[in-house]
């Protein structure tokens, strides 16, 4: 069964649950609706559909859950997408979370290890997978020509993302004499009008804005990893950085900051490069290192590709009805 809550989906991927034979609901809620209809038919639709099992991935669906459980008996798990969540919650929010959620899925070590220290309970390390298919056999020749392509796909969040420091070291580069062009993949979270404007201006300032393109509402992100010489994550804090095993898959060279989630996927000079994290100017350094070096590029990427293997979304999968299985049985 499938519930879509939200008024804003993808068309094609709507089509797709409708043609998969499953009860499908659309509610249409929109932004920062508080309509109480959206509660009421979303309890019709569990006492409908017998439904016992209830996994969130956001806050909003975590709290529909709790309340869910003063409706009928319930099992509630949450996954926990990236680092600094549950370290940012009061006494308050600890303790109801502690109370009506059942258990909890990590999606790294980095996670596990902050769910653990706020005495969490019920903790399933799961990471995160990518379709394989979709993105395997990536073996075209990246002969680092001129420019050297390189590409970052991440939500337009510097913040957290980390492209401001991409494109101070895109300028590096630039000074060094290294013929350099960048392509950012992504949006900015609904409703900001200001992050692009101001990652502009960061590229006009630092006279790179001739090499820097961003690409929004793009889905067709094989296509654009395939043209790509070098991927890189430039993120601040990352929960795991599922991205980079797509770029992996992919048959891409990946440089990424050195922080808890990328560090769990990569070892450096093995099957990716780490960077100190915010440095442009080690970024840089790595930058031009790779670009200078096409056969070590070209034999991170092979061992990437046989490292990303155990990453299949089937094994996520499997993982998760596993955890179902047996939260059922405590219900």
């Amino acid at each position: 069964m499938f519930v879509v809550i939200n008024d804003k989906v993808n068309a094609e991927f709507a089509a797709e649950l409708t043609a998969s034979g499953h009860p499908t609901y659309f509610l249409k809620r929109t932004p920062g609706e508080r309509n109480p209809r959206i509660i009421l038919t979303l309890l019709n639709i569990i006492r409908r559909h017998d439904i016992r099992l209830i996994h969130a991935h956001d806050s909003g669906a975590k709290h529909f859950a709790m309340l869910s459980k003063f409706y009928r008996s319930m099992s509630v798990g949450y996954t926990i997408h990236n680092t600094g969540i549950v370290a940012s919650w009061d006494r308050v929010r600890l303790r109801l979370h502690r109370q009506f959620v059942d258990w909890n899925i990590a999606i790294s070590a980095a996670v596990e290890r902050e769910c653990q220290a706020v005495k969490l309970t019920r903790i399933f390390k799961v990471h995160n997978g990518i379709p394989l298919a979709s993105f395997g056999g990536g073996d075209r020749p990246r002969n680092f020509g001129t420019p050297i392509r390189l590409i970052n796909i991440a939500r337009l969040y510097p913040r957290q993302k980390g492209q401001d420091i991409l494109i101070r070291a895109v300028g590096i580069c630039r000074a060094r004499g290294l013929d350099v062009r960048c392509d950012f993949v992504g949006n900015p979270p609904e409703g900001d009008h200001k992050t692009m404007a101001g990652l502009e201006q960061l590229a006009a300032a630092e006279g790179v804005s001739d090499r820097i393109r961003f690409h929004c509402d793009r889905t067709d992100v094989r296509t654009l990893l395939d043209d790509a010489d070098i991927f890189v994550l430039p993120s601040r804090y990352e929960g795991f950085g599922l991205v980079l095993l797509e770029a992996m898959a992919a048959g891409v060279p990946v440089i990424a900051a050195d922080i808890d989630g990328p560090a769990e996927l990569l070892v450096d000079g093995s099957n990716g490069i780490k960077f100190k994290v915010g440095s442009a100017e080690d970024l840089a350094d790595k930058i031009v290192a790779l670009a200078g070096r096409p056969e070590v590029a070209a034999c991170l990427a092979k061992t990437a590709q046989r490292f990303v293997t155990e990453f299949d979304i089937a094994n996520m999968r499997d993982q998760y009805f596993a955890i179902y299985s047996q939260m059922m049985k405590v219900v």
